[in-house]
């Protein structure tokens, strides 16, 4: 059986370590940078000449393969609807399936590689004859609640060597292999394609308007001016620009009419969230008396829940315990016993 695999890599240290890893286990590794980002030549992006030069230390073969054009297209154009149509967005969600996993599968096939890696951390495991997305050893570094979008068919050829480690093992097998540079490196925080991480800006510069509106709340009293919605998120309390005489934070965005619904921070909770664009490893197999995870947020506990299945694929997840701050169109993940079966953008709350 073929030993090739294709590797994902940035430059850092996690798939660096990864290819060191699949190296030690036996495989070939042909190693991959694609370029989302950035306005250099494909020949001096800053990426791509760091992953280059790792691959050529470790004696791999890579690639690079601009995918800007591809990204903007697919990536970009759905972060700036989002803003526009009052939701929050979550690129991961969408990238992973859409584009990068989308093309490490494409020239994976290119390649004749059998196997496809990166350095995530998460695990694969099997139950009941499928292939899961399963969470990391590492709680704080573990990446699964970014993949709930991957198919069956690629899960099956996947490979994370990094599942089982964390960070700080990482980083001391990167100085014990010789690599004491990638140890010390930071890592990258925010979105990916934002230098500096300043969306707001980011959205004016591509053209979209920031229209003042009314600050009102559940009544649909005026409380006060907004400088545009695209200015705030779900949960918002500093940065309003408005002072009353106790706390309140941001509770709806509403587009339709320009308006930013301010309430305090007990009617933020909700007991069910509504998802659509949904995916499940085994859809089949819900349960709707079965008591699953979600998971609203990266940092978030998960929290349980029961699942009912719609017509028209809508979602509807039933919380056993309210959660607050939940905003349109970010992503729920449902969990069961630390497996991802699936997931989908909220769409609305109660």
């Amino acid at each position: 059986m073929s030993r090739k695999v294709l590797l994902g890599m940035s430059g850092g240290i996690d798939s660096s370590v990864a290819a060191i890893i699949l190296q030690e286990k036996g495989f070939e590794v042909i190693g991959i940078t694609f370029l989302f980002s950035g306005n250099s030549d494909i020949d001096h992006h800053p990426s791509a000449l760091k992953a280059k030069r790792l691959a050529q230390k470790l004696g791999i073969n890579h690639h690079t393969i601009d995918l800007r054009n591809e990204f903007k297209e697919l990536i970009i154009s759905y972060f700036v609807n989002s803003y526009k149509y009052g939701n929050t967005p979550f690129p991961c969600a969408v990238c992973n399936p859409q584009v990068k996993f989308h093309n490490l599968k494409k020239y994976a096939d290119k390649f004749l590689c059998d196997y496809i890696s990166t350095g995530h951390y998460v695990n694969i495991v099997v139950n009941n004859g499928g292939k899961y997305i399963s969470v990391g050893k590492d709680n704080e570094k573990d990446q699964s609640f970014f993949l709930w979008g991957l198919s069956q068919n690629l899960i099956q050829r996947l490979i994370f060597p990094l599942g089982n480690m964390f960070k700080d093992d990482v980083r001391k097998y990167a100085e014990n292999k010789g690599f004491k540079l990638l140890s010390g490196q930071n890592e990258s925080m925010g979105i990916c394609f934002i230098e500096g991480n300043d969306y707001r800006t980011y959205l004016t510069e591509l053209g979209l308007k920031s229209e003042p509106g009314n600050f009102i709340n559940r009544k649909g009293e005026v409380l006060g001016k907004h400088k545009g919605i695209f200015h705030y998120t779900i949960g918002q309390r500093r940065g309003l620009g408005i002072h009353l005489n106790k706390p309140v934070f941001v509770q709806e965005l509403l587009p339709e009419t320009n308006e930013v619904v301010l309430a305090d921070f007990d009617e933020l909770y909700r007991s069910v969230l509504y998802l659509q664009n949904t995916h499940f490893v085994h859809v089949e197999a819900l349960n709707i008396e079965k008591i699953y995870t979600v998971k609203i947020r990266y940092r978030l506990q998960e929290t349980p829940c029961r699942i009912r299945i719609l017509p028209q694929d809508e979602v509807v997840v039933e919380l056993q315990e309210p959660v607050a701050m939940v905003a349109n169109g970010q992503t729920a993940v449902i969990y069961e016993d630390k497996r991802v079966i699936g997931g989908g953008f909220i769409s609305g709350s109660a």
